[in-house]
Formats: C-alpha cells, structure tokens, sequence
C-alpha cells in the first residue's frame, strides 16, 4: 500500500514538473528559458523524492522512473493543448522517455545509496546532483554558439552544480575522494548531454 502511495506521488510530481516546464517555456525570458527546459532540473526533484521516500532499491529505482516518465508525459500533454495541436509521439518525446528509464535508474540508485552511508557508492551518489547540474552547463558552453542567446541561465545551472558541491560536501569539499567522484561524475555527465546533443541536432 505505501508503495502504491509512493508512486502516486511520484506521478503527480512528475505531471506538474512537466506542466511547470512548458509554462516556463512559454513565459520566461528567451535569456532565462533554458532554465525551464533543464534536463538537469528534472532531476533535481526525482533524486530528493527518492531520496526522502527512503525505499528499497527495487522501489527508489522505479519511483524515479515514474517521476521523470511522468514528467516527459505531463510536458507533452500539457504543451499540445497550451499550444492548440494534437497530441502525438514525436521522435524527440521517445528520446526523452528513454533518458527517463536511464536517468531514472541512475537518480534512483543515487538516492538508495545516499541514505546508506556505510556503502562504497555513498559518495558518489551524493555528488550526483551537483555532477549533472555542472555538466550540463559544461556542455551549453562547449556548444555556446547555439546556446548565446541564453548565457545568464548557462552560467546559473553550471554555477548552481558548483555551489551544491560545496553545500553537500562542507569541511570534505577539498578531501581527495569528494573532488574525484565530482569529477568522474561530470566528465561522464558531460558525454551523455554530448550524446543527447549529437542525437537531437
């Protein structure tokens, strides 16, 4: 029953990221879009639902799964009817849903390893979020070109990833093992949005 409850949540989070994300599509300034269409944030409230939830592996897994499917779904949706067309399944929401069970896999393994502190992959979860804010802010500005008409929410989503570091990490953010899963994370962060970029241009 609780798990029934749990992904209930998830759904309904998921459903108003996605409407959240097309209103701000819509409504922001073209120099602060991007922070709407972050893949990066979506991730941001898939992790720490996870993360509160404080479920098995198995659960936190597909909890994360349903939050980003739904949140894909609830921004479809939501823009054909804002926006006045027919809802159909375009290649780029099938490319979406498919990072969905990726990152929903990693996000959720992410946050089951966050609350267990004893094991090795502890530290690595923890520098999850701030990994995938930096890198995707890393990858915008190795592609500025395309991305120069939105620089002020560029810097913001890389600057972001920077200062969470430091949040979650404290007195440990100069500690060897910190610096280095940060990095690990962000260089392989960095070849996914390389990847989705390559694929979507």
């Amino acid at each position: 029953m609780k798990t029934i409850k749990n992904f209930m949540i998830s759904i309904l989070i998921g459903l108003t990221v996605g409407v959240i994300t097309v209103i701000g599509q819509k409504y922001l300034p073209i120099n602060l879009n991007f922070l709407a269409n972050s893949g990066a944030i979506w991730l941001i409230p898939t992790y720490l639902l996870s993360y509160y939830l404080k479920q098995d592996k198995l659960s936190s897994i597909l909890v994360s799964i349903i939050c980003l499917i739904s949140c894909v779904l609830g921004y479809y949706l939501f823009e054909s009817i804002l926006n006045n067309h027919s809802f159909f399944i375009s290649m780029y929401m099938i490319i979406w849903l498919v990072c969905a069970l990726i990152g929903g896999t990693i996000f959720g393994l992410g946050a089951y390893y966050s609350n267990n502190k004893e094991n090795i992959l502890n530290q690595f979860s923890q520098n999850l979020l701030p990994a995938v804010l930096f890198s995707e802010g890393v990858n915008k500005l190795i592609h500025l070109n395309n991305y120069n008409h939105m620089i002020p929410a560029v810097i913001t989503v890389t600057i972001l990833g920077i200062l969470l570091y430091l949040i979650i990490n404290r007195k440990n953010i100069v500690k060897g093992k910190n610096i280095i899963t940060f990095v690990i994370l962000s260089v392989l962060g960095i070849l996914f949005y390389e990847i989705i970029y390559i694929i979507c241009s």
